[in-house]
């Protein structure tokens, strides 16, 4: 990665493009052949179910990548997927209690497909076609959050000023690589195997 100072670059896009593709296509492929009783199947209390991952991570792009590089609404929000998806609870963000994370459930499969499919088109299509001064502009303009504290986002930036960059390496690239392994591994408590 480039110095925290120097300019995003046709280098650096190409690069954190390439990464967040290759990620996608592994949640993808983890999602792929999940059945609607593997996305919610819960192996014990405390333990939740693949469709929180999926719903945290996939929700968490295209919430970031709406707010930070399209300032456009998200595709959730904007196209009833809640409806179609037929979530049970609230799509879960960092901090969410722990008794709202295990009520996560999908009613059904294919649309959440759907909706993984978009958000993921969406991205990419935001990546390769923002103009470089986006990825360099103050995600907070100016008002660093409070809550940062003890997440990545906080260790790659520790003071000072956040650029949206900075937002797509910690809230999408390595937020998926996270969850992305909490998905794997869920995936062999239902019976099926990994992705590599």
């Amino acid at each position: 990665m480039p110095s925290p100072l120097a300019p995003a670059s046709e280098a650096w896009r190409n690069s954190i493009t390439a990464r967040i593709t290759a990620i996608n296509d592994m949640l993808d492929m983890a999602a792929a052949d999940l059945t609607l009783e593997q996305m919610n199947h819960v192996e014990r209390k405390g333990v939740l179910p693949i469709a929180f991952s999926l719903i945290h991570v996939v929700g968490g792009q295209d919430r970031n990548v709406s707010r930070f590089i399209t300032r456009t609404p998200s595709l959730w929000e904007s196209g009833d997927w809640k409806r179609k998806v037929g979530l049970v609870g609230e799509p879960p963000m960092r901090g969410t209690p722990m008794a709202d994370a295990e009520k996560i459930r999908f009613g059904n499969a294919d649309a959440w497909r759907g909706y993984q499919a978009a958000v993921f088109a969406k991205t990419e299509n935001a990546l390769a076609n923002a103009p470089l001064e986006v990825f360099d502009r103050d995600a907070f303009d100016g008002k660093r959050p409070d809550d940062l504290k003890g997440g990545f986002l906080a260790m790659l930036v520790p003071s000072g000023t956040i650029r949206v960059r900075e937002i797509i390496e910690a809230y999408i690239f390595q937020h998926a690589a996270r969850h992305l392994g909490e998905i794997e591994h869920a995936r062999a408590l239902v019976g099926l195997g990994g992705l590599s």
